[in-house]
C-alpha cells in the first residue's frame, strides 16, 4: 500500500518516524503512530512467514514473539488501547501513559530530567517510549536478519 510491499519497507517506515519521534518526543500523535506501526509490524512479518510455513499459526507466532521480546507485549496493549478505548485481553497490566515534562530537551542523556512519554506497567516497572520502540527496532532488525527475512524480502520488492 502506498509502495509498503514488504516487511523491510515497514520497518524502514518506523525507523524514519522513530527518528522524527527523537526529535519530539512529547508528540503524542507521532508516538502512537510510532506504537501502531511496531505493532502492526509483526503483522507483516507473521503473512510473510506464514506464506512459507502455513502450518504457523498466529497464536504460535505471538507466543514466541512474546518469548523473544517481552516488551511486545507493551506494545500490544498500547496499540490495541489506541486503537479500540478498551482492553479485552491485556498482556501485561499498564497502569498509567504519563507525559512527563522535564526540565531538559531530550537532546540530552538520559540521565538528566528530559521530556518523555512514559508507560508505567506492572508493579513499579517503567519505560520511555523512545525506549521501548528503539528496542523493538533493534528485534525486528535481529529476527528478520537472523531469519533471512530482510534479505528475502529485498529481492521481493
Amino acid at each position: 500500500m502506498f509502495g509498503i510491499v514488504n516487511s523491510r519497507d515497514r520497518l524502514k517506515l518506523l525507523k524514519d518516524d522513530f527518528e522524527k519521534l527523537m526529535k519530539d518526543p512529547l508528540d503524542i500523535s507521532l508516538a502512537e503512530k510510532t506504537c501502531l506501526d511496531a505493532w502492526h509490524l509483526s503483522e507483516w512479518v507473521f503473512s510473510e512467514q506464514n506464506e512459507n510455513n502455513g502450518g504457523l499459526t498466529k497464536e504460535k507466532f505471538r507466543i514466541n514473539l512474546y518469548f523473544e521480546c517481552p516488551e511486545m507485549r507493551i506494545l500490544h496493549d498500547l496499540a490495541n488501547t489506541i486503537k479500540h478505548k478498551n482492553l479485552i485481553s491485556p498482556k501485561t497490566k499498564i497502569r498509567a501513559t504519563k507525559v512527563h515534562g522535564g526540565g531538559f530537551s531530550s537532546g540530552f542523556s538520559k540521565a538528566f530530567n528530559g521530556s518523555r512519554l512514559e508507560v508505567h506497567y506492572n508493579n513499579d516497572a517503567r519505560i520511555d517510549v523512545d525506549d521501548l520502540i528503539k528496542l523493538l527496532i533493534t528485534h525486528w532488525e535481529k529476527k528478520l536478519n537472523r531469519n533471512g527475512w530482510l534479505n528475502w524480502n529485498q529481492s521481493k520488492s
